[in-house]
């Protein structure tokens, strides 16, 4: 088909011609990209491209459903707006796949990836510069120019395939379609694949993966994870607030290193806890769930964190009636499924004053459904382990402290299915204990405090090598830790408040200091009464008892709350992220927390100085000393003040300097905590007081973000 004399190719020829030097620019740029280096200007030119791309997209799409409704215009009509629907699908492709090669040329992705989308991108531009010059041709086969419209469809799906793959992962288009994958085995697997690794496969994998790598950062890989990015290891296993990843998490929301980014799902504080958790403990991939002691921090947040379900076995036998299970319910038994959906059940006793043998006759009912049995602290008796033959299921026996002997173990050789048995604090002898061992499934057995010694343990595993005797928890020449004094009155004292501290254990003396020294057994006030105390103190404590290692050190900041003034303002504004109840969070009472600094009680100040005013009024006290009471976490870059100015007078423009007090700067990266600052000064009964506290203008040069500037929170002020 001849085109129209009509019409006027001067703007189409204008614009075929901007089209072409801009697909030979992108396409000199992608064969030399190796050897550019882009200013900054054309860097933030490259951030355009996850803007423009949909524009071609828009027009393809808009075209092709023109083909479909050509029928509703005039020939001419729909040439026309078929070639200029065309012109504008190749300038607009020609601009998108120059900008994403400025953006690739600053990014971090994987290089196969991103070299597919880098050619499929290009591939598109010119294509769409062909098929517009097909489509101006005077070929009359105009079933086939159609069908290079449609066929610009199908590429621009696939590049737009392979884009998603960068920003979003691999496969991400197809991902639902998927068989989602098999339940992990608590058993098998690792820790780290049960609990933290789908925290990072939610919230980082998809922007630390090797097809995009922020930062030289490849999380998914687990070597690759270990060896770090481009500015170092990701985490030092052992010490998670030196540990980068965990420093980028508490950085505020709008900073540019935060992660994850602004906009991005955002880590939850119990995923942050467990991420921490796991790095203080070394940061294992391997190490299995059930190599983790029980009590172990760790597993404790990871058991609340995880939404995985162990794999239960495939018990073949039928569940127990509903009803059944209800009524064996009372307040001093319960039975419930071992696993979510199983036929197997649970049943634990509680009360010994409570138990009955005919408690335990009526688990009948249940006999072959009862896999778990706890008779912990029990009054049962040898006879009553008759009653236990009739559990053909049972896997787990717990008759820790109970009255048994063992003369009664002849009655557990039915239960061909035990894995575990508890007998510690029993008077089971190694003779009585032999006649179960046989049990073809037996793996555990614990015989901690009971007749059997060391030596004989010794030779029980000897002979059975294949049973694991747990004897001694703790060996007779152990010396146990005390666990920390207890502050009983946390918070903010008023003026007749007193420190209360209290231990758990009887006979213990607890030692404390209020000036910052260090409480040991010999040094320190021994705490006999509760504290009185007239301005903040920093409280260290330990509790000591002959025979024991002494407690770790207790050490907390207790606040009096001083003289009140009667009004309270902000001479320089909180940042707008940070700005908490603006002047009411100073003098509250409300104390923040060191890991949630979008908390109310705090107010964040980076590029102004904390600057507030506090009138006292016609009558005034007599003051000394102001206190400040601030957020310590260097590696979210929330640092101590340099420098803090108190100024007074007998109103807000008639001010004269009191005092000036300037800090060093930290040495090192430190546990994050509350600290305060106290600034003393000559008596003074002034009616107006201004305090100036200025944060930290250049991060140190051993912090990741050196040069850049610090954060200052404060959460309350107190006069003395």
């Amino acid at each position: 088909m001849k085109q129209d004399a009509s019409f006027n190719q001067q703007p189409i020829g204008l614009l075929k011609s901007l089209t072409l030097f801009i697909l030979f620019l992108t396409t000199f740029i992608f064969a030399f990209e190796s050897r550019i280096e882009l200013p900054v200007w054309l860097q933030i030119t490259g951030r355009l491209h996850p803007l423009l791309l949909h524009v071609p997209i828009g027009i393809i799409v808009l075209a092709v459903l023109l083909l479909l409704l050509r029928g509703q215009f005039k020939s001419k009509q729909f040439v026309l707006l078929i070639t200029y629907l065309l012109l504008f699908i190749t300038l607009s492709a020609a601009f998108t796949a120059l900008f994403g090669l400025l953006l690739a040329i600053g990014g971090d992705y994987g290089a196969d990836s991103l070299q597919q989308h880098k050619v499929s991108g290009l591939i598109l531009a010119w294509l769409s510069y062909v098929v517009l010059l097909f489509y101006q041709s005077s070929s009359e086969i105009i079933a086939l120019k159609h069908a290079s419209i449609v066929l610009l469809l199908g590429v621009v799906v696939f590049v737009g395939h392979t884009g998603a793959g960068l920003t979003h992962g691999e496969n991400f288009i197809w991902e639902p379609l998927q068989k989602t994958q098999p339940e992990l085995d608590p058993e098998t697997v690792s820790l780290y694949q049960l609990t933290v690794m789908p925290v990072l496969e939610n919230k980082c994998f998809s922007c630390h993966n090797e097809q995009k790598a922020k930062g030289k950062l490849i999380m998914i890989v687990a070597d690759k994870f270990k060896q770090g990015g481009e500015s170092g290891a990701a985490f030092i296993p052992g010490n998670p607030d030196s540990s980068r990843m965990i420093q980028f998490i508490h950085l505020p929301l709008k900073h540019d290193d935060h992660m994850p980014p602004d906009g991005k799902p955002q880590l939850t504080q119990p995923e942050i806890q467990l991420l921490k958790a796991w790095i203080k403990s070394g940061a294992d991939f391997d190490k299995k769930l059930s190599d983790y002691a029980t009590d172990d921090s760790l597993v404790l947040l990871a058991m609340q964190n995880t939404s995985f379900t162990k794999v239960a076995p495939a018990y073949t036998f039928k569940a127990a009636s509903a009803d059944v299970v209800e009524k064996l319910n009372t307040p001093f038994r319960t039975v419930f499924p071992l696993h979510i959906n199983s036929p197997a059940l649970q049943a634990d006793f509680f009360v010994k004053e409570y138990f009955e043998s005919k408690s335990l006759e009526e688990l009948k009912q249940i006999g072959t459904q009862l896999v778990s049995l706890s008779l912990s602290k029990m009054p049962v008796t040898d006879a009553d382990l008759k009653l236990l033959s009739k559990f053909s299921n049972l896997e787990i026996l717990n008759l820790n402290s109970t009255n048994i002997s063992g003369s009664g173990f002849e009655n557990l050789i039915s239960c061909k299915n035990l894995k575990s048995i508890s007998l510690s604090g029993t008077q089971v002898t190694t003779e009585s204990l032999k006649s179960i061992l046989t049990l073809p499934q037996l793996k555990t057995v614990y015989i901690w405090n009971t007749a059997i010694d060391t030596s004989d343990k010794v030779e029980l595993e000897k002979t059975y090598p294949h049973i694991t005797f747990v004897h001694n928890l703790f060996t007779d020449e152990s010396i146990l830790a005390l666990s920390k004094p207890i502050l009983v009155n946390e918070g903010i004292l008023k003026a007749t408040d007193k420190i209360e501290l209290k231990h758990t254990m009887p006979g213990v003396t607890i030692r404390y200091t209020l000036d910052g020294t260090q409480p040991d057994s010999l040094n320190g006030h021994v705490y006999e009464e509760p504290i009185t105390i007239v301005e903040t103190v920093n409280l260290k404590a330990i509790a000591c008892k002959p025979g024991w290692y002494c407690s770790p050190l207790f050490e907390s900041s207790i606040y009096q709350e001083g003289y009140k003034p009667l009004q309270t303002e902000l001479l320089s504004p909180a940042d707008k992220q940070y700005r908490g109840e603006g002047t009411t969070s100073l003098t509250d009472g409300r104390k923040g927390f060191v890991d949630i600094f979008k908390e109310p009680a705090w107010l964040g100040f980076r590029d102004n100085n904390f600057e507030a005013g506090f009138d006292f009024g016609a009558k005034p006290p007599d003051l000394t000393k102001v206190v400040l009471s601030y957020g310590d976490n260097l590696g979210a870059y929330i640092f101590p003040p340099t420098e803090i100015q108190v100024w007074g007078g007998d109103s807000k423009d008639k001010l004269k300097l009191l005092m000036t007090q300037k800090f060093s700067e930290p040495k090192g990266y430190r546990t994050p905590h509350m600290s305060f600052i106290t600034v003393n000064w000559e008596t003074s009964n002034h009616t107006y007081y201004k305090i100036i506290a200025k944060p930290i203008s250049k991060l140190p040069l051993w912090h990741g973000g050196k040069g850049q500037k610090g954060w200052f929170f404060v959460d309350e002020v107190f006069f003395y």
